[in-house]
This record gives structure tokens, C-alpha cells and sequence, in this order.
């Protein structure tokens, strides 16, 4: 089963949750599902592709992601990391708002010639502002062999992060079977992470039974 994986940045970068976050679903993809994922994109506005992680995680956060020497960063000498240089080449983030439907479109895009069933997660730090377009994306994606995984993630464990539209999915007639929402405090945690790849595993290979190829 292939793996799609996308990280939002609705303040326009990635921080420490979101990193997690990516690392988490990168080892899930390895450990559970046979490979590296077959695609990785960021996205605030608009997703970016970002090349897909190798062997050693760690030098790939470093090379992406690494915020830098915390001395650098308080002499404002720090250097941009390799998805700061990507985004801004392409003017991906900004602060006109958090959308999530152009991220759901190009991994329909992307996964439309591969030959088995994907698995699409996608970590959210904040609620997407389109909800109006995610709910007709994924209805029109029903019609694929993509399943999809939304992993809320944040620190406050006296809150759940409310994930707006997302949260609605199934109250009403018509609504997209292939979908299933997680919720998460912070990672890290072996328990936690065991608990979320089983409901992952789990829901996934149920509906790959009822969808089958051909």
C-alpha cells in the first residue's frame, strides 16, 4: 500500500509538532507499510513536494527542517533551511489564510497513476479555513483507491484540537466512507504511537477490502 504524507503550516513554517508529526507518519510508512512514502508535501495555502525522506531520518530533518544553532537564530545570522528555501521559491506561505483542499488535490494528482491502494495522512496543527472545498474534494475523491487519515496534533492536553469541517464528516447522507479522523497530544509516546498506527492499520485494511482493484 503506498503512502502519502502531508504536513500543514498554517503560521507559514514548520514547528516542533508538525516535525513530529512528519516523523511519526515517515516511520509509520517504513514499519507498517513497507517502504518510504511515495510522496511528501508541506502546505499552508498551497502544498510543495518535498523529496521523500531516505534511510536516515535524522539527516533529513536536518537538511529540511532544522531551525539552526539556537546562537545563530539570536543574532538573526541563522541560514534558511532547505523547505524554507522550496516554499519561498514558490511563494507557498504567507498570511492569507490555511487551506487544505489544494493539498488533497495534488495527492489525488500524484497517486492517480499508481497501480495499488493509497493511504493518505495528513498532520493538522490548526483547523483549515476551506471548508467548503475540502468537503466537495473529498467527495469527488471517494471515486479513488485513497484512503484518508487527518491526525490532529497539539500540546494542550485540557483541549482537544477541533479540526472544523473535518470533524463533521459522517453526520450526514453522502459523506465520504474513506476517511478516518485521529486525535493526538503531542507524540513521542511508544503507547501513542502504537495506538495511533493500529487505528490506522486497522481502518485502512478494512476499507481495502471493501475497495478492491481491477
Amino acid at each position: 500500500m503506498d503512502v502519502a504524507i502531508a504536513v500543514g503550516a498554517p503560521k507559514g513554517d514548520l514547528d516542533s509538532l508538525a516535525l513530529d508529526g512528519a516523523r511519526f507518519c515517515v516511520e509509520m510508512a517504513r514499519r507498517s507499510f513497507g517502504g518510504p512514502p511515495a510522496g511528501f508535501w508541506v502546505f499552508q495555502r498551497k502544498p510543495v513536494r518535498v523529496p521523500v525522506p531516505a534511510e536516515d531520518m535524522g539527516r533529513w530533518v536536518d537538511e529540511w527542517f532544522a531551525k539552526g544553532d539556537p546562537v545563530d537564530v539570536l543574532r538573526g545570522e541563522r541560514k534558511r533551511n532547505a523547505a524554507e528555501r522550496l516554499v519561498k521559491r514558490n511563494k507557498a506561505f504567507g498570511p492569507a489564510g490555511f487551506a487544505l483542499a489544494p493539498t488533497l488535490e495534488a495527492i489525488i494528482e500524484a497517486t492517480g497513476e499508481l497501480a495499488g491502494h493509497t493511504l493518505a495522512v495528513i498532520v493538522l496543527t490548526s483547523s483549515p479555513d476551506d471548508g467548503t472545498a475540502i468537503i466537495a474534494t473529498l467527495k469527488k475523491a471517494a471515486r479513488y483507491p485513497v484512503f484518508w487519515v487527518f491526525i490532529g496534533a497539539n500540546w494542550d492536553h485540557e483541549r482537544v484540537l477541533h479540526l472544523g469541517v473535518l470533524d463533521t464528516l459522517g453526520e450526514r447522507p453522502g459523506d465520504p466512507k474513506n476517511v478516518l479522523i485521529l486525535k493526538t497530544h503531542g507524540w513521542g509516546s511508544g503507547l501513542g504511537d502504537w495506538w495511533r498506527t493500529r487505528r490506522i492499520r486497522k481502518a485502512s485494511a478494512r476499507w481495502r477490502r471493501r475497495v478492491p482493484l481491477g
